[in-house]
């Protein structure tokens, strides 16, 4: 919000009277910021109690959450309990490896982490940057309608459209994500490296090892890392994945073979749909000559064609 006189030069006013008006501004914004700030708190108080019953503690591999945080050191946290509006996290610890350092947050410092929501479900996982988002898609569902369209959508594409490349695209895909990873660390992800584990863990989830096909999952994913690792796009280091500049190179020239690809389908349905018209106009001037002859009734042609059943029940349709 702020305050504006219009038809009126700054000269006329006093520097006692524009200092007061910069003020009223700056107490004005700071007002909408407290606003901003108690609403989230607010959410989180409200939401607080639904991630930690329905945590991956619960045991239930298709529905459930993570809350990670990091704070402005880039020290990153997992949410572990909630109780007396006080928040309990386990803290990274890059000696051990593992989430073993407790802090306890009182729920008012909360908005000071940056935070980062999972909802991991039978089908994948989906991810919220904010709590405010997560709250309105609890009653949208949009983020849950969307997510639901593009795994229908590329369950067509890969069976209609591209059988013969699906273990390619599984495999360009798994190395951009892992480009993603390594670009923008997550506060899930704490090391720059990831296991096999790690890599599952975002495609399944952290309960994968108890969904039905979890030896499958393994195995699809170990093979695709060894021949990342065959061509140089990834180097495995001490059970770790490293992601390579050459990796770069990889996902560019796939992206340049699937638009030549594209525009070569594109000219092949043009070059179909115009032989069509060609043989259909050749068909259509054939008759009309043999009729101008006297040698084909297009009268009777006509009544041939009207009395096939299946046309005749469309043409009562329309």
């Amino acid at each position: 919000m702020t305050i504006v006189f219009e038809n009126a030069s700054s000269q006329q006013f006093k520097p006692e009277l524009f200092n007061a008006l910069r003020l009223v501004n700056l107490g004005v914004n700071l007002m909408d910021v407290r606003y901003v700030s108690k609403k989230k708190i607010s959410l989180w108080k409200k939401l607080l109690p639904l991630f930690i019953t329905h945590s991956i503690n619960k045991g239930d591999p298709y529905n459930y959450y993570m809350v990670y945080f990091y704070d402005i050191t880039r020290a990153r946290f997992i949410l572990s309990g909630y109780e007396n509006e006080e928040v309990v996290l386990q803290q990274w610890d890059s000696a051990v490896q593992t989430w073993s350092k407790t802090s306890i947050v009182p729920v008012s410092k909360i908005n000071e982490f940056e935070s980062e929501i999972i909802h991991y479900r039978r089908n994948g996982s989906i991810l919220f940057y904010s709590i405010t988002s997560f709250y309105i898609n609890q009653y949208t569902r949009f983020t849950y309608a969307k997510n639901l369209l593009d795994r229908i959508r590329g369950r067509l594409t890969s069976d209609f459209y591209a059988k013969r490349e699906v273990k390619s695209r599984d495999r360009i895909a798994l190395l951009n994500l892992m480009i993603k990873e390594y670009i923008w660390q997550k506060p899930s992800h704490p090391h720059a490296g990831m296991r096999i584990t790690d890599i599952i863990d975002m495609l399944y989830g952290k309960l994968w090892y108890k969904h039905i096909r979890n030896e499958e999952f393994r195995r699809k994913v170990t093979l695709i890392l060894q021949s990342l690792v065959i061509t140089e796009d990834l180097t495995q280091k001490d059970e770790r994945y490293y992601v390579q500049g050459k990796s770069i190179t990889t996902v560019v020239e796939h992206e340049k073979e699937e638009r030549r690809n594209s525009q070569y389908v594109k000219i092949q349905k043009n070059i179909l749909r115009l032989m069509l018209i060609i043989t259909f106009s050749t068909l259509v001037v054939t008759v009309a000559i043999l009729s101008q002859a006297g040698i084909v009734d297009l009268h009777n042609i006509w009544e041939y064609i009207i009395n096939i059943k299946p046309l005749r029940f469309l043409l009562k349709i329309i």
